[in-house]
């Protein structure tokens, strides 16, 4: 053997190298199996969120554990009045008052983005209703801002019921597509949620965990924050203020418009509409008896949620700047009374899903599709980003 040549490979090196080979050709197959399942479990995945029957078994999933709650709530007839018995009653009471709003402000910990060129703080003030439970009487909204408040325009962002941590995800991808807009954000926490969750309720459910009264309240007081935060917002300078509201949330945004002008343009998402119809759903039937309890009929209930109604009045804004997001197999707030009322308001911009109302917030395109009726917004407004 010629000197600095290479030993011929012994046959136990040569099977060595050839189980390396079959182990990696192995490993390879495997891996690009499992990346085909994934890619195939994710396909199955987006299928199912597409079809009737997922999104209407969801829903009916979901009021049934709402219905539960208000029955699991029940604390036997409630001496209290109402709060209020029709929708001049309940503008009255929420109402601003005269005298200027305090706000106190502070960093954000938590549902920060991650970019450095927003400014994100907390702000809260004292809640001019107050509820059973303490927790809830102090207002919160989160700020996502470029620049001082009243250089950009500003959404006003109102979550629906049982928005929770993890729904904060989806959440920010709204909250993304504005501020790349040219807008700032006011996220604000609905009563009985997230900071205003009570001790030893999770968020959302002492929304009906409690009294009759109490639970007309919680509508009360979020449409007094809101209408006191729209305010403060126009005393600080800002011109041009925006609407986005989904579910619950969005009842209260098209209630408030029935009343003043507080938004130059809204866009509700899975919006309720007719709050008594629940109680006629067959998951309802908890509800239904958890009125018995508290000595109070399925009439008188419907009377006093038809003041959170917005369909008996017509709006303050143009139709125009009005913008839907829906889904049509929603089992919440079905297709046919999200198209009576656009109908009726004269409402035109309206956007369909294959979606119900528990997986609206898991819909790709609506992202994109709400970016561009936020442009198409602030252009017909005059407004340019900055």
């Amino acid at each position: 053997m010629a000197a600095g040549a290479s030993p011929d490979p012994t046959p136990a090196a040569e099977d060595g190298k050839r189980a390396t080979r079959s182990r990696a050709r192995k490993g390879l197959t495997l891996l690009l199996i499992v990346v085909a399942a994934l890619g195939a479990g994710a396909f199955v995945i987006r299928f199912a969120a597409s079809t009737r029957f997922v999104n209407e078994l969801l829903d009916r999933r979901a009021l049934s554990g709402m219905a539960g709650v208000a029955l699991r709530g029940a604390q036997g007839p409630d001496q209290r009045p109402f709060p209020y018995a029709d929708a001049e009653e309940l503008e009255h009471l929420t109402r601003p008052p005269e005298r200027a709003l305090v706000v106190e402000r502070a960093p954000m910990r938590r549902f920060r983005m991650n970019d450095d060129t927003l400014i994100q703080e907390v702000i809260t003030f004292p809640s001019a209703i107050r509820l059973d439970h303490a927790e809830s009487n102090t207002a919160t909204a989160y700020v996502y801002r470029r620049g001082r408040l009243g250089e950009r325009p500003v959404v006003v962002w109102v979550p629906g019921q049982y928005v929770v941590d993890l729904a904060m995800i989806p959440i920010s991808w709204f909250t993304r597509e504005i501020v790349r807009r040219g807008a700032d954000v006011v996220l604000f926490v609905p009563p009985y949620h997230l900071e205003r969750t009570p001790r030893g309720f999770r968020s959302g459910d002492a929304v009906f965990a409690t009294s009759l009264s109490d639970h007309l309240n919680v509508f009360a007081q979020e449409l007094g924050d809101l209408r006191r935060l729209v305010a403060w917002l126009r005393g600080q300078g800002v011109q041009t203020v925006g609407g986005f509201g989904g579910s619950a949330g969005a009842m209260l945004l098209l209630r408030m418009v029935t009343w003043e002008k507080s938004f130059d343009f809204l866009t509700v998402f899975i919006p309720m509409i007719h709050l008594a119809g629940v109680l006629d759903t067959p998951e309802a039937e908890p509800m239904r008896r958890r009125l018995g309890l508290d000595g109070r009929s399925m009439d008188e209930m419907k009377r006093v949620y038809a003041a959170l109604d917005p369909t008996s009045a017509q709006p303050k804004i143009s139709p125009a700047r009005i913008s839907v997001l829906h889904g049509r197999y929603d089992l919440v707030t079905p297709r046919s009374t999200v198209l009576a009322w656009a109908r009726a308001w004269g409402v035109t911009r309206l956007l369909e899903y294959d979606r119900g109302h528990a997986l609206a917030l898991f819909t790709r395109r609506m992202y994109p599709d709400y970016a561009h009726l936020l442009e198409e917004d602030l252009r017909a407004l005059g407004v340019k980003p900055r």
